[in-house]
């Protein structure tokens, strides 16, 4: 049996639970502090603007992208049939990649965030070159992954390493838009459709492939079922590199973008149907196979109910990219439940999923408690289900106040309307949903203690099996 060196996804794994906890912690507190009792803690250094930076970048970059690194340096040697290309230059990447991390985000309160979704890190803190180091930390994640696939001892390619080196080459190309090119273009509309190619393929390009790479290896290996169809796998990948990159403008609808993007985006975006209903397929065929597995098993639950999720995000952005709809749901609080659905309820419960058989396997343990596993996953689906529900009922009756301005024939009218309907009426008139949606953060957070809870006790407490008990 081939002993795989674990150490690197350790490094990557075990401090993004941690930092999951802070971000999601920083979520709940702006729920309450800046939408249902605005500014109760008030000061310069925790007003919204300097501290959802805090929460985007920890949830996206300290827990997401760096768990989800974890997990590949923990599958892709095990694809491959040997150890990770070189334990030495994961270390030094892990390094460079928390201190960046670590300085970066928490240096947001006191000014350093520029305002660009998603590519907040600033480029210097003092003498410290945060971005460049940071993108010197995914040069090493990527040589070393993509090595260990170089020399890998099987010779065919599993699909998950086909999502994965897609990952390695998209991260790389869309982490330096987003982080590098934003810096050098000139102001304008070519500088916003430059950072929502980034905003938009964060999703698309990184977390999409990095998820679907973790469903593709996780699903079968907890079923013990293979996978349904490998063609249709291919084609899930195929059409994921070919129709993403283009769907970033549909948040530009209506906007003063030339008329041709746009409606090229709107085309690509009704596309993506195309590998959102083979990944589906492939998943859902597989489990059918033997749906008592997912009564058995939390991991397989996160798994599918991830891939429900994914479903429904995947048939709201092209649903939102159409110009009628667009016209309700733009910039609303329907757009943050569908970022929250693929980001949170597709993406983080594969990620969940994975560390529920990958921690096990590397501390050669069983799980500590099934029953705070169950408790987990009741409590991140309920509290996701009213966390998601309350943002999409209430944004899009937010987008249908907004537009009543637009009911008239004259600009009487219009403007009588305005009179009749304030835009700080609309504001106060969606207080209700945000309680909800606060209620429903704090669950998912109670849920997410108590998984983090089982993992340090399983990682810590219980005597060693053998690797063959639990691999």
């Amino acid at each position: 049996m081939t002993a795989y060196d674990d150490r690197p996804a350790k490094l990557f794994i075990y401090p993004s639970i941690f930092f999951m906890l802070i971000g999601m912690f920083v979520g709940v507190f702006l729920a309450f502090n800046s939408f249902i009792f605005p500014d109760y803690f008030s000061g310069e250094h925790i007003h919204f603007g300097r501290v959802r930076p805090v929460h985007v970048s920890t949830v996206t970059l300290s827990w997401l992208l760096s768990v989800d690194v974890g997990l590949m340096f923990y599958f892709v040697p095990r694809l491959c049939g040997i150890s990770i290309w070189s334990a030495p230059l994961a270390f030094v990447g892990a390094g460079l990649w928390w201190c960046t991390l670590l300085l970066g985000t928490n240096s947001f309160p006191w000014g350093t965030n520029w305002g660009w979704e998603y590519a907040e890190l600033p480029m210097w803190i003092s003498w410290i070159p945060i971005k460049f180091f940071f993108g010197i930390s995914w040069v090493f994640i990527a040589v070393n992954l993509f090595m260990t696939i170089f020399c890998r001892r099987f010779e065919k390619l599993y699909v998950s390493l086909w999502y994965c080196m897609g990952t390695l080459i998209w991260t790389t190309f869309t982490v330096f838009v987003g982080n590098f090119a934003l810096d050098w273009l000139p102001g304008g509309m070519s500088k916003v459709n430059a950072s929502w190619f980034y905003v938009h393929n964060l999703v698309g390009l990184i977390y999409t492939p990095m998820g679907l790479a973790i469903v593709y290896y996780f699903l079968p290996k907890l079923a013990n079922i293979p996978i349904y169809s490998h063609r249709l796998s291919m084609i899930g990948f195929w059409s994921i590199a070919f129709i993403y990159a283009w769907i970033g403008t549909h948040h530009q609808i209506h906007g003063p973008m030339s008329q041709w993007l746009q409606t090229t985006s709107i085309v690509f975006s009704i596309w993506l149907f195309i590998p959102v209903w083979t990944v589906v397929h492939n998943f859902m065929a597989t489990i059918q196979r033997d749906w008592r597995k997912y009564v058995e098993s939390v991991p397989i639950r996160f798994l599918i109910m991830g891939v429900i999720f994914y479903l429904i995000t995947c048939v709201q952005g092209p649903l939102m990219a159409l110009r009628n709809v667009n016209e309700i749901t733009s910039k609303t609080d329907w757009v943050i439940g569908h970022s929250h659905i693929s980001l949170y309820g597709a993406f983080t419960f594969f990620a969940i999923a994975g560390i529920y058989q990958a921690v096990p396997v590397m501390s050669q343990k069983p799980l500590w408690s099934n029953k705070l596993a169950e408790w987990h996953f009741s409590l991140n689906l309920w509290g996701s289900l009213l966390f998601l529900l309350s943002l999409w009922i209430g944004g899009f009756l937010q987008g249908l106040m907004w537009a009543n301005w637009a009911d008239g024939s004259s600009y009487a009218e219009f403007h009588d309307n305005l009179m009749r309907l304030p835009f700080l009426q609309t504001i106060a008139n969606t207080r209700e949903w945000w309680i909800l949606r606060g209620i429903g953060g704090l669950i998912i957070l109670v849920g997410n203690f108590l998984f983090a809870i089982n993992i340090y006790n399983t990682v810590v407490l219980k005597k060693a099996l053998s690797p063959v008990q639990v691999e």
